[in-house]
């Protein structure tokens, strides 16, 4: 499970895929996903996704908007441009974005943002061929088509998340290849400005960004020192006109998801092999835990996404086995509260 959106207060969406091995050792995915109403019974269902069969893609991340629209961003595969769900008329349907950079030969979108069913935006990760070079991928919906988007000073970059607060208020967040350090750049309606985050000795990267207001932004990722150490987890704030860094507790990991809730909360996600982290921030200012399932040796969690609605959270990843082989896919979890 790689992704969580809100539709409605009592609707929740959960994507990612099916993992598949095969004697080679190789892996191919099925994009899924599930739905939960809790107006229902609150029971979590499949939802038939119409030529999902076809692409080797996973769910990577979901969108809703205020007039009951959403998407969700995959991966490339088979020839085919991206793969887009878009939901329309109470219906998913899988999409192709065919609007990537030219010379794109392999390319997958992590993030989508959406303010309508006319206006939504996408971001991640592509590679053209002569020489073999990985390239950021920024798109742009209109309503008919997805086109690609240059942010000027970007071609090390490799883009994590986008945020559209509104046509004229979009953010995104990864790191600079060529630096090692986090970046985080707004769209005004004009123009991109790259807007600075605290250096760190040795490296940084953002993974999420959520907004609140234009004043109320945040952003969560890791940060290190040393090239040794392990990587500690990441929260900035922006108010406006600048990005601060938030303390979190001692020993926090790396983060990957944020959450807004109601006018002030805060909740963030992550963790690496030691552990799951959620934490959210009190009315006080300080970080509480929010009681993941202890780590299970013989069968660690793994988080990546979290919603909120209310005083409800959702939050997916999944079970994993470790061994001197390495890591490999056990079963995907959905967590609730």
């Amino acid at each position: 499970m790689m992704s969580v959106a809100q539709q409605s207060p009592s609707v929740t969406w959960a994507g990612g895929a099916a993992v598949a091995a095969d004697s080679d050792g190789g892996v191919s995915f099925t994009p899924t996903l599930y739905k939960r109403d809790l107006a229902a019974g609150g029971t979590w269902r499949q939802l038939p996704l119409r030529g999902a069969g076809a692409w080797d893609s996973r769910v990577n991340d979901i969108a809703t908007a205020a007039d009951g629209s959403a998407f969700f961003v995959g991966d490339q595969g088979g020839g085919q441009g991206v793969l887009v769900g878009r939901y329309t008329a109470g219906q998913w349907h899988l999409t192709s974005d065919q609007g990537l950079p030219a010379g794109t030969i392999e390319a997958s979108l992590l993030s989508v943002s959406a303010v309508s069913a006319k206006d939504a935006w996408a971001v991640g990760q592509g590679y053209v061929e002569d020489p073999f070079t990985a390239v950021p991928v920024v798109q742009h919906w209109d309503g008919k088509r997805w086109r690609s988007v240059q942010i000027p000073g970007s071609q090390d970059w490799s883009l994590n998340q986008v945020e559209e607060v509104a046509p004229n208020d979009v953010w995104v967040v990864g790191v600079d290849e060529a630096t090692g350090q986090s970046v985080a750049t707004h769209w005004n309606g004009h123009r991109w400005t790259l807007t600075p985050t605290p250096a760190f000795a040795d490296s940084a990267i953002l993974f999420d960004v959520a907004a609140r207001t234009p004043n109320d932004v945040w952003a969560v990722g890791w940060s290190r020192d040393t090239d040794k150490q392990t990587p500690a987890g990441l929260a900035l704030h922006w108010d406006g006109i600048s990005w601060t860094q938030v303390q979190l507790p001692r020993g926090t990991f790396a983060l990957q998801s944020v959450a807004l809730q109601g006018k002030s909360g805060v909740v963030v996600v992550g963790g690496i092999d030691d552990g799951a982290v959620g934490l959210s921030l009190t009315s006080t200012g300080g970080w509480k835990s929010l009681g993941l399932p202890q780590n299970d040796p013989q069968l660690p969690l793994g988080v990546t996404a979290v919603a909120a609605s209310g005083n409800r959270l959702t939050i997916v990843g999944w079970h994993y086995v470790s061994s001197e082989e390495g890591d490999s896919f056990s079963s995907g979890t959905i967590l609730t509260r």
